[in-house]
């Protein structure tokens, strides 16, 4: 003998529809969510615009300071250079004239 328990789930038509609303309610509010109004864009526009302005402070400031870090890097390397040049030569190097002398 086979016993099976048929449970039935009641549907009510007033509730899809209700439902269907609410769905349709929710997705046009969705499509609408992205418009701006002309004020909204302005401000939008401004706050890109002093973005953009502080981008480009801040790579010239990087900029300025990788320089800086450079030239100090090869007045190092000069100076290395020419005291390694002059010992080699059995000379000294003055580093205030940047000249080897015996």
């Amino acid at each position: 003998m086979h016993n099976s328990t048929i449970t039935r789930i009641p549907f009510s038509g007033r509730m899809a529809i209700v439902a269907l609303l609410v769905s349709t309610f929710v997705f046009i509010g969705q499509a609408n969510a992205e418009e701006f109004t002309a004020k909204e864009k302005a401000a939008i526009a401004e706050h890109h615009e002093i973005i953009d302005r502080q981008l480009t402070k801040s790579e010239q400031s990087i900029e300025s300071d990788l320089q800086s870090e450079f030239d100090q890097q090869i007045e190092e390397s000069e100076q290395e250079f020419m005291q390694l040049a002059c010992t080699a030569h059995g000379l000294e190097f003055d580093e205030t004239t940047e000249v080897c002398f015996e």
